[in-house]
């Protein structure tokens, strides 16, 4: 990698080997070096013609002619910049070939945690704003530690007293990782380092968190909802098969149901079963059922299963 600056601005180049094939006279290079250009929205750019100093050239975007001259100036670099430009000389020979990528340096993302495997695992997944629209990557460190000052969460913890841990990846999840080794009941929290690098810059932001406080599962399955008697409809589910052990770590549950819209839903707490009545319904209407569960002592209740419909036979 190498840093080419421009009048007005320093620009991050990765050189790549690319086959470029031209109807040139034999004068010119078959093969030529692209050049990738990575560079800031918002910013001003110089694109000089490869070595050809100050020589006349006609320049083109994706082989549309732009303008001649030594070099392109673009004042105010927008998405519509990005493109391959391409410098010719008088004779329309190609003398330089560069693929310009504009986008933005990585943010602060917004992080979010949560354990649906407790006490075995816990995820965290990131957000970011603006999207960097480049390639970009992250890697995710965690340990157990104290946010000392606002802004300097995890500033002056002693490196070689920690323990540090690598979110792993999940895959097909660019902005997902997985945390394990988790331990129970800790005073201090957790801290989740996040750094996210591309052409442009690199960023780390740590997020804090107890780990009993992100408990949430996922939602029940295999929900059913089954015609029971007069004005009755009986309801079964299963525990969320993410949840490891629910005997050492019971769920409750908790039931909603609704005819016509959400905003009439019922909600019933606390089952520790897996099955339960609902009575005293409406002859001849139709109702959505749907059960979130939650840890019986920690944490927060998880998102509703998918809504499951039955109609209350008529008298």
């Amino acid at each position: 990698m190498s840093v080419q600056c421009a009048v007005h601005i320093c620009a991050v180049a990765v050189l790549f080997s690319v086959a470029l094939c031209s109807d040139t006279t034999p004068s010119v290079k078959d093969h030529q070096h692209v050049k990738e250009l990575f560079v800031a929205v918002g910013s001003a750019v110089d694109l000089p013609c490869g070595d050809q100093g100050d020589v006349e050239v006609q320049w083109k975007r994706d082989g549309t002619p732009l303008t001649t001259g030594a070099i392109l100036s673009i004042s105010n670099v927008s998405m519509e910049d990005g493109g391959t430009y391409t410098c010719h000389n008088l004779k329309k020979d190609l003398l330089w070939t560069l693929s310009l990528r504009p986008g933005y340096p990585p943010a602060h993302p917004g992080i979010h945690c949560w354990s649906p495997s407790y006490p075995n695992k816990a995820m965290c997944s990131w957000s970011e704003g603006p999207e960097p629209l480049l390639p970009t990557n992250y890697t995710a460190t965690y340990w157990i530690g104290r946010c000392h000052a606002v802004g300097q969460c995890g500033v002056g913890a002693p490196q070689e007293a920690t323990v540090k841990y690598v979110c792993q990846p999940v895959p097909g999840l660019s902005r997902q990782c997985a945390l394990e080794n988790l331990q129970l009941f800790s005073l201090d929290p957790y801290l989740l380092n996040l750094t996210s690098t591309n052409p442009l810059g690199s960023v780390s932001t740590v997020f804090s968190f107890i780990l009993e406080d992100i408990v949430k599962p996922d939602p029940p399955v295999n929900v059913r909802v089954t015609v029971g008697a007069a004005r009755q409809l009986s309801v079964e589910w299963a525990p969320p098969p993410t949840w490891p052990n629910p005997t050492i770590f019971p769920l409750v549950y908790d039931v909603r149901y609704y005819h016509g819209s959400q905003e009439s839903a019922r909600r019933l707490n606390q089952y520790e079963s897996e099955r339960m009545v609902l009575k005293g319904l409406r002859p001849s209407s139709t109702y959505f059922v749907q059960v979130s569960a939650r840890d019986q002592l920690v944490g927060q209740s998880s998102d509703w299963s998918q809504p499951v419909k039955a109609t209350v036979p008529a008298q």
